[in-house]
């Protein structure tokens, strides 16, 4: 049997046999580097490239379900008001206003919330903040 001692200088002398048997690192750098193609890109190549250059920059926002469903909200918008563009007539205080009826309901629409939203309860807001 061997002791720790003789066993440690057996893998000591087995470590350089080891290292010859595979390449050394210096060798690869006695290559050189790599060539680069002699052939130049030709004028698409360079017009697209600088096309796209300025915005090689723009980080894209991380898609999630509220940025969808936002984009989702404005085609629906989009596509509402795209298709109803006719002129509508009003008759408002002795006045006949003309304008497309899109535009007439999303006012009215706006119109409704902001008579909900003032005509809401002060004293539903003071319960709920003591409640907190």
């Amino acid at each position: 049997m061997k002791n720790d001692h003789e066993q440690e200088a057996e893998e000591k002398q087995a470590e350089p046999q080891a290292a010859d048997a595979r390449p050394d690192a210096t060798e690869d750098k006695q290559q050189g580097p790599r060539v680069a193609p002699s052939v130049k890109p030709g004028f698409l190549t360079r017009t697209w490239q600088a096309c796209c250059a300025p915005f090689a920059n723009i980080k894209l926002p991380a898609w999630n379900l509220l940025l969808f469903s936002r984009l989702l909200l404005a085609l629906i918008v989009a596509v509402f008001l795209l298709s109803n563009w006719s002129p509508m007539r009003f008759y408002l205080f002795g006045l006949y206003i003309e304008a497309p009826r899109a535009l007439s309901m999303i006012v009215l629409l706006a119109v409704g919330f902001l008579v909900g939203w003032l005509s809401r309860s002060p004293r539903r807001e003071q319960e709920s903040e003591s409640e907190e």
